[in-house]
């Protein structure tokens, strides 16, 4: 299971991305999280993002999302509910994604409930 982001074992640099002109300004050690407000915009990110071999991630609210992100090479889909996240493990083990599914959460507490569910890991935000 992977854990990111716990303060104990490794802290990353959260870069929250709404537009290519953020992208530019990030380092390579940056973990990048698409974040636009409207999912069209997250596409657009996602295809800048494959076009030029830029790893990210994206925060995802439905099946169809991420089926779409996982064909723009996204390197981890985000959820914040378990149910969504269990959907996505489903489909990352029946299509092979090579995207990990993440659960998005705050307490340490969490992390043997998710593990429980099969879900790939965890990403500690604020």
């Amino acid at each position: 299971m992977l854990i990111l982001n716990h303060p104990s074992i490794e802290s990353l640099n959260l870069v929250f991305i709404t537009n290519k002109e953020q992208i530019a300004d990030t380092l390579p050690t940056d973990f990048l999280i698409l974040s636009c407000g409207d999912f069209s915009q997250t596409l657009a990110l996602a295809r800048f993002c494959k076009e030029n071999g830029i790893p990210y991630a994206s925060q995802v609210s439905s099946l169809k999302e991420a089926l779409l992100l996982v064909n723009l090479n996204v390197r981890f889909l985000l959820s914040c509910t378990i149910p969504l996240a269990q959907n996505l493990q489903k489909l990352a083990e029946t299509y092979l994604f090579d995207a990990k599914i993440l659960l998005c959460i705050q307490e340490e507490e969490r992390i043997e409930e998710v593990a429980q569910y099969g879900i790939d890991g965890v990403i500690f935000v604020a």
